[in-house]
């Protein structure tokens, strides 16, 4: 017998999760919110992932691209649902066989991402995350996977930081799911 109460819920549910953040990590200036608060609790996890695909069904996808880290566990579950494939975005060196990379900019820094052209299997792709702040990583993600010929449909991801909306300029779509 399950414990925990997985009864349909509403999307707009997922605005009552507890959240958890970090100041001055990973680097000083930094709060960073811990989405771990989603995924050790079954259901906040079956609830964001709904939510995710309850918000994302208007996009019309055929394959999944997820950020790394976190991105992985959201895409792999939201494919899963829509019984579609999905492939990783990684830090440089973590891909076996041909990649293509490209640096950019992000909130705290710089950072580098790479795909493997030929896991993209789909042409309509959503880009999932967990945090949209400046929208450095899904602009990374959305040049590399135009550079191959795929039509970025969008993006998705559980939060988004408000301070960085008015500084953002972004060639897609984005979905989230709660303001932070």
């Amino acid at each position: 017998m399950n414990v925990f109460d997985l009864r349909p819920r509403s999307p707009a549910d997922f605005d009552t999760i507890p959240l958890e953040f970090f100041q001055d990590y990973p680097e000083p200036g930094v709060n960073f919110i811990d989405v771990g608060c989603v995924f050790d609790n079954p259901a906040h996890w079956q609830l964001a992932i709904d939510a995710l695909n309850a918000r994302t069904a208007h996009l019309d996808v055929d394959f999944l691209l997820a950020m790394d880290a976190r991105g992985f566990m959201l895409a792999g579950a939201l494919a899963y649902l829509r019984g579609i494939g999905f492939a990783m975005a990684r830090k440089p060196g973590k891909l076996p066989g041909e990649a293509i990379a490209i640096d950019y900019r992000r909130e705290y820094g710089s950072a580098t991402i790479e795909i493997q052209p030929e896991r993209i299997k789909g042409k309509r792709v959503l880009i999932v995350d967990d945090v949209l702040a400046t929208g450095g990583t899904i602009e990374a993600a959305a040049t590399l996977l135009r550079r191959i010929g795929k039509d970025v449909v969008g993006a998705a991801a559980l939060f988004d930081v408000a301070f960085f909306k008015d500084k953002r300029n972004l060639t897609m779509p984005v979905v989230t799911l709660r303001d932070v």
